[in-house]
């Protein structure tokens, strides 16, 4: 069947798209990435087009749902537009060790791309290599989200169609590199002095860059396809930019990969007391404690809960995001706090984040409106349990940003994998509970301690041994895009890590069952 086009309003460039592919797939193909909170679900309304040829289909429609079967053309209103916002909040700490050290020669003006691939959302940094220093930073949406929230929906995807492994590829190659333009371009700087890259992720992720089918990893005994540390042409890996090498980094199991590890390289983990545990947050709990033998590792499907995503109101951590509550206890009502623009103006709530749900959570938790087996009371704002934020406006097409009981389900599941993780890694080591925690990850950097100590998501420590170390896992991919020195301090690393298995563990499932209520306060 041949490609349909579609004329783009109010500027009139025109694309090509193949027959019966999602709309907002093939605007991604062409660098133009729309808004889409639900991961392409049609629910959020966020990436809304206004059809304005052929006739019978005219009117606003969800880019995600409508499919290209003739040729079309179309208005994108600024509003489902998705722009890139720059990192605020998951600050990046280089260890001392590497800051101290002799950097690499470099030209004065050579720079390099790191990027951290998570599951939900991507940070790209861009650096000067010459003075280790990072010069901008932004994060964006993961598109592949369309195709599901977690790895194994992913690896489902690439399952279904000889086409998908490519068409996941291209997605997050086209985000990595829009990224990369806006960066360079918002700094006024040469895209020719682009000299090396990093990336890290999961092992999923990671196989999907590398245009390697993740299935073996899907299935038991979950291993990847491959493990060791790659160096890629970018061209190869379909970037249109200069042709530069691609680190990516070794993977350890089916579910540890070079985004554990590099966090690792920027913790010095290896050099850590025994007892100190490194938490990444994210979609995917990864775990990596300094036992009294070496380094242990395991990894919990935490959900995509935690990152905001398949929430009744989740969104990415960007402007209009609900990123922390507190309840009156007396009068049941919230004060939010809401994450503003780059430049301090306020906007109104339209969703909630993961740092937000969490803190929301914890709240119902400690004023009892909701119960630790997570049940609602009929005491909150609606007959069926729901909990409004924040009061929509039908006026201006707001809609409620609320906490559904699905919603704390959501959070319950994460909570108790984690939790139980944790137990089970400390178990392996021959460690009673850790007797330090490392927070780390973009999602993790917006928590609040207490809030998670509250809900249980961490063993009961004093809260000065919960520390929040910003997002190590970017942090170890700077240092991997800066020297080789780093590069092969990772591959040592990987060789030193003892798997724990969850997987395989049979009293896993019933110490998880276990863990889904929250503390009795």
């Amino acid at each position: 069947m041949s490609q349909k086009k579609i004329r783009l309003f109010p500027h009139g460039r025109e694309i090509a798209s193949a027959p019966e592919r999602r709309l907002i797939e093939s605007l991604i193909d062409n660098n133009i990435f729309l808004r889409s909170d639900c991961g392409g679900k049609g629910v959020c309304g966020k990436c809304l087009v206004n059809v304005i040829s052929p006739e019978q289909e005219a009117g606003l429609k969800t880019a995600c749902t409508l499919e290209v079967n003739r040729d079309m053309e179309i208005e994108i209103p600024e509003t489902s537009m998705l722009s890139s916002h720059i990192i605020s909040k998951a600050p990046v700490v280089l260890p001392e060790f590497f800051t101290a050290s002799e950097p690499e020669p470099a030209d004065t003006d050579a720079l390099g791309i790191a990027v951290d691939m998570g599951t939900t959302t991507m940070a790209v940094y861009l650096l000067n290599l010459r003075e280790r220093m990072i010069l901008s930073s932004l994060s964006v949406k993961n598109p592949q989200a369309l195709y599901g929230d977690d790895v194994m929906t992913r690896i489902g995807a690439v399952g279904n169609g000889k086409e998908n492994l490519a068409r996941l590829q291209g997605m997050s190659v086209r985000a990595m590199e829009w990224g990369v333009n806006s960066l360079v371009a918002s700094l006024g700087l040469d895209p020719d002095n682009l000299l090396r890259m990093a990336v890290v992720g999961n092992p999923t992720m990671i196989h999907i860059l590398c245009g390697v089918d993740p299935a073996p990893i899907g299935v038991s005994p979950y291993q990847p396809a491959f493990y060791e540390a790659r160096q890629t042409s970018s061209r190869d890996l379909g970037f249109k930019f200069k042709a530069i090498p691609v680190h990516t980094l070794p993977q350890v199991s089916g579910f540890l990969g070079g985004d554990i590890l590099a966090a690792t390289l920027a913790c010095d983990m290896d050099n850590q007391p025994a007892g100190t545990l490194l938490v990444d947050m994210g979609t995917n709990g990864e775990l990596m404690l300094r036992g009294m033998e070496g380094l242990f590792g395991t990894s919990c499907a935490t959900g995509p809960a935690f990152e905001g995503a398949a929430l009744s109101s989740g969104m990415q951590a960007i402007p209009g995001a609900i990123d922390r509550v507190r309840i009156d206890p007396s009068t049941g009502l919230p004060t939010l706090s809401v994450l503003k623009k780059s430049n301090g103006k306020a906007v109104p709530a339209s969703g909630i984040c993961g740092s937000g749900v969490i803190s929301a959570v914890a709240e119902l938790l400690r004023t009892s409106i909701m119960a630790p087996d997570g049940r609602l009371s009929q005491a909150s704002d609606t007959p069926d349990r729901t909990y409004v934020l924040s009061p929509g406006n039908p006026s201006t097409g707001r809609h409620h940003v609320t906490i559904t009981q699905k919603d704390i389900r959501a959070v319950q599941l994460g909570k108790a994998a984690l939790i139980t993780g944790i137990r089970f890694l400390c178990q392996a080591a021959g460690i009673d509970q850790p007797t330090r925690i490392l927070i780390a990850g973009a999602f993790g950097s917006h928590l609040g301690k207490e809030d998670m100590l509250t809900l249980g998501m961490l063993p009961a420590l004093d809260p000065d041994r919960v520390e929040m170390v910003g997002n190590a896992a970017g942090a170890g991919a700077v240092m991997a895009v800066c020297d080789q020195k780093s590069r092969q301090k990772v591959r040592e690393l990987a060789a030193q890590v003892s798997v724990v298995d969850l997987a395989a563990n049979m009293a896993f499932q019933a110490q998880f069952v276990k863990s889904l209520s929250f503390p009795a306060l």
